[in-house]
């Protein structure tokens, strides 16, 4: 059984309407992992930020240290209200993945790693509700993704990268470039290996996954002959 405490910042109500709601979430995400994961504890920590969510949904979470996950919604956003079903299942199940591969080979502090663990946690939440990934995954095409493979073999193992240009974007990078880099080099590396799951590889070291991302960039190299 899952040991996750939640925590409600909730002293002024802000919460009340939506607390219900995220409850149940966590209760479905626990049933689809329990059979295919060990059990892991964790501190959840709930809080309402307007303004502090992804525009596109209204909710966000974050896994920034081992043990604990925060999940924040925007009362104020017009979109949280519609994405409070299977979204937010959905991110849930993102964060909880970042939390096991915490506990197991740690978060890493190089680009290479960011996309592997991020690229790992979108293909889990896959592997649990099927469908297609999440809108910062498909954000790019895979066509535009081959000259970013390219520009990322350079800092894979540097830990000075901006990680803010990559994942939320800024000139030259587009947004999301990262998540979506890593939703499918992490995608080709499954597809390779029948029967290999983003669950039962959240311990595999982050260099296991390059030679995908060298694959994806020499296809960038052969297209610009």
């Amino acid at each position: 059984m899952q040991t996750w405490a939640l925590h409600y910042m909730n002293a002024r109500g802000t919460l009340d309407s939506y607390k219900e709601r995220v409850d149940q979430a966590f209760r479905s995400v626990a049933r689809l992992v329990e059979p295919i994961t060990s059990p892991i504890a964790l501190d959840i920590v709930v809080q309402a930020i307007p303004g502090g969510a992804i525009p596109d949904i209204g909710h966000v979470g974050y896994c920034s240290r081992p043990g604990l996950i925060l999940l924040i919604l925007d009362p104020d956003n017009p979109n949280l209200a519609n994405h409070m079903g299977e979204s937010l299942e959905r991110m849930i199940a993102h964060e909880l993945h970042h939390a096991m591969r915490w506990d197991s080979v740690g978060h890493g502090k190089t680009l290479g790693e960011a996309l592997v663990m991020e690229g790992l946690a979108g293909r889990f939440v896959l592997e649990l509700y099927g469908g297609c990934g999440e809108p910062w995954e498909l954000e790019l095409p895979r066509s535009s993704l081959k000259r970013f493979a390219a520009a990322a073999l350079p800092q894979l193992h540097s830990t000075q990268y901006d990680h803010g240009k990559w994942f939320f974007g800024d000139k030259p990078y587009p947004r999301w470039v990262g998540y979506s880099l890593g939703w499918h080099l992490v995608g080709d590396y499954l597809q390779a290996r029948p029967g290999a799951r983003a669950s039962a590889s959240v311990a595999t070291p982050a260099v296991a996954f390059y030679p995908c991302l060298e694959a994806l960039a020499k296809q960038a190299a052969f297209s610009r002959r």
